[in-house]
């Protein structure tokens, strides 16, 4: 039992602990979480391209969407960063 200790800790840490990680950030942005989970468990280098793709649509909390010229912002920004209008 203590000799599979290591490869338990293992599979967790490299693989169980990127999918986890890749499913929480597409929820936020409003993906599937569940193919991004396989994908950045398997694959854990591509937990970077999770983290760099921007939303897919407006979530509540998390991002919403220009009125004007439709870019998505961070929820706590008040003004869009291309266009300069009020988001509020």
């Amino acid at each position: 039992m203590l000799q599979q200790l290591p490869q338990v800790a293992y599979v967790v840490v490299f693989f169980l602990l990127p999918g986890l990680i890749g499913a929480r950030v597409a929820w936020t942005k409003g993906k599937n979480p569940l193919p991004w989970f396989l994908l950045n468990g398997i694959f854990p280098p591509t937990l970077m391209v999770t983290f760099f793709q921007g939303p897919a649509r407006p979530v509540q909390g998390h991002y919403r969407q220009c009125p004007k010229c439709s870019a998505y912002s961070k929820w706590r920004e008040t003004e869009c960063r291309f266009c300069q209008t009020d988001l509020t």
